[in-house]
């Protein structure tokens, strides 16, 4: 919202100023009103692209926590698959691979730091 403010009046601040800088009137004069209207109107469309922007930034954060859940859902699986003595060089390996996976959905993905169950 500061953003799309701060565009209106940099452009009605731009505009009343060339304004009376081309005409030869005052700054503060009847005839920069038409700045004004500019003005909200790029507040508004900008105001609209902002949040065009963070619904989508959202939505992305949304499908990462979700496959992160996934993710973590299937690795439960494997970890509590049962083990015949002559695999275990193989269930040691996929253990350290899941370790590894934790860390990440953990330490890199957003939203990861809860470790939620199926």
């Amino acid at each position: 919202m500061a953003i799309s403010a701060l565009f209106g009046i940099s452009v009605a601040a731009v505009g009343i100023v060339l304004e009376a800088f081309a005409e030869g009137h005052p700054i503060i004069a009847i005839e920069s009103l038409d700045n004004f209207s500019t003005a909200i109107l790029t507040a508004m469309l900008v105001f609209a692209y902002e949040q065009k922007r963070y619904r989508a930034a959202m939505e992305k954060v949304r499908i990462i926590a979700e496959m992160n859940h996934h993710v973590r859902n299937a690795l439960q699986a494997i970890i509590s698959c049962k083990v015949l003595p002559e695999q275990e060089r193989q269930v040691k390996m996929i253990a350290e691979s899941v370790t590894r996976i934790e860390w990440a959905l953990r330490k890199v993905l957003p939203g990861g730091t809860d470790a939620r169950a199926a």
